[in-house]
């Protein structure tokens, strides 16, 4: 007898992204994973988006915020609602191959595992890897796993990683209960993170699937991307490393973001050159909302900081970058 599918909710987040819209509704639709509904977030889109939703594709629940609340808040207000015991995040520019879904799912159900991420690659270049999973160094700083590589089988094998692209994220909702939701604050960017911090914080895993395939626009947003990183980075450690862990960072952390600015000021774009000052500056005028989660944070973790950084790198990610020592399409942004 064959076991019963367990059902899985799609929920694609829009914002005026209707030109990607019926390439990504036509390929999560012929998913041959067999049990599975659809659900458009729409966030206050004036291009359209909904109505063409609604006119085209009967089965497909559109819900309609009456703002733009980015991709956190934006999730947040719906997901508790979602009655599926698993639940996919999707961007609007992201299209699947049909055993994605199936993929995943042989590996969600494991007791210890919060998420689990597909292979990402770009769209337009589909040899080359947008995400084999995400990683991230002791200073907070995260990047996607082998963004830009040409895809020659070097992460081919099912593993831990230490967190998953929030583009297209499969999460269980009994660990979303517990863990909590993503942090209403960050407009977008880095709130995937975060938010899979906090689960390994409660012993949970992050797990990488690479038969699992789906293939992604990237920066379809245009947001401006290196000073919401460099704000929720800061926040995202501020929350979740214990007070002797940051007390003993600090030093090298300062000193980090001090050479970064200086280098934007003198490399970067014009709308980045402040980029670390403003990120600073936001999360002084946010500490007392990030005082509040860290205490709900730090009184429920269950694993500490030495076991968290066994599973990061060591070395500042961003002064690798910068000496050449690592290749990455992020430094066109910086």
């Amino acid at each position: 007898m064959k076991k019963n599918l367990s059902p899985v909710t799609l929920i694609v987040l829009n914002f005026n992204g209707k030109p990607h819209l019926e390439q990504c509704i036509d390929s999560l639709l012929a998913t041959d994973y067999k049990c599975f509904k659809v659900v458009v977030i729409d966030n206050a889109s004036t291009d359209g988006s909904a109505e063409f939703i609604e006119s085209n594709y009967p089965t497909v629940k559109v819900i309609r915020h009456n703002h733009n609340y980015g991709y956190a808040f934006g999730y947040n207000l719906v997901i508790d609602a979602i009655q599926n015991e698993h639940i996919v995040l999707l961007n609007n520019d992201v299209f699947v191959k049909p055993n994605w879904l199936k993929e995943l799912m042989l590996y969600i159900d494991k007791e210890d595992v919060a998420a689990v991420a597909p292979t990402m690659k770009f769209f337009h270049d589909k040899n080359r890897i947008n995400a084999a999973g995400g990683n991230c160094d002791i200073y907070g700083v995260g990047w996607n796993r082998g963004n830009g590589e040409i895809d020659t089988g070097q992460y081919n094998k099912v593993q831990e990683v230490f967190y998953g692209n929030g583009g297209a994220l499969l999460v269980k909702k009994r660990v979303w209960r517990k863990v909590g939701p993503f942090d209403e604050r960050y407009f977008l960017y880095g709130e995937d993170l975060d938010w899979c911090w906090r689960a390994r914080l409660r012993g949970y895993k992050i797990i990488y699937v690479p038969n699992a395939e789906v293939y992604h626009l990237w920066r379809g947003s245009g947001a401006p991307m290196v000073y919401l990183l460099e704000r929720h980075w800061l926040s995202t450690i501020l929350k979740n490393y214990n007070l002797k862990t940051l007390i003993r960072l600090t030093p090298k952390y300062l000193a980090l973001k001090t050479l970064k600015t200086v280098w934007l000021i003198i490399h970067g774009k014009k709308n980045e050159k402040l980029a670390s000052i403003k990120g600073v500056l936001w999360n002084l005028v946010n500490l007392k909302g990030t005082w509040r989660k860290r205490v709900e944070i730090q009184t429920s973790r269950k694993v500490s900081d030495s076991e968290i950084q066994k599973n990061m790198l060591r070395k500042s990610f961003e002064l690798f970058l910068w000496l050449g020592k690592i290749k990455h399409p992020i430094s066109e942004y910086y």
